[in-house]
């Protein structure tokens, strides 16, 4: 769809549900893009958390350098890595304001062209709240919809 659009996607940013190999490579060799995306120990080998997490990792590393896309790893613990990931916390505060405040959760359409205006709901109300807020001199509302419900 991103690419039939003809967007240029620089960044991919998901949650670690979505780490795995084929989701990376996907994401490489499709959208030539970066993966963002933590690393999910769950079948990996070791004691505890730490060990698994620091398997996945080299396992990670492997994986790159066998398919030669080693230019575009980014270390999940470093703070360039922290900064991108930090970004997805605005677009989650957007569907859980869609999602409760909104009460679109209870929209029962399917398919890309009802994901899309769902967003286009979310994204308008969001830019009305922050215009608002910015008009009647209360920046610090900008982000809070709950305060501009009748």
């Amino acid at each position: 769809m991103l690419i039939r659009l003809g967007l240029n996607v620089k960044k991919f940013i998901a949650d670690a549900g979505y780490d795995g190999n084929n989701t990376r490579l996907m994401v490489i060799r499709k959208l030539k893009a970066i993966p963002f995306i933590p690393l999910n120990a769950r079948n990996c080998k070791g004691k505890n958390e730490e060990e698994r997490k620091a398997r996945r990792k080299m396992l990670c590393l492997k994986f790159y350098a066998r398919n030669f896309i080693q230019k575009y790893w980014i270390d999940p613990d470093s703070e360039v890595f922290d900064k991108e990931y930090d970004a997805r916390t605005f677009s989650e505060q957007g569907f859980s304001v869609g999602k409760g405040s909104l009460n679109l959760d209870s929209l029962k359409h399917k398919g890309i062209e009802w994901a899309t205006l769902h967003s286009v709901c979310i994204c308008m109300v969001m830019l009305l709240v922050a215009k608002t807020a910015v008009e009647i001199g209360r920046p610090d509302l900008k982000r809070c919809v709950k305060c501009f419900q009748g």
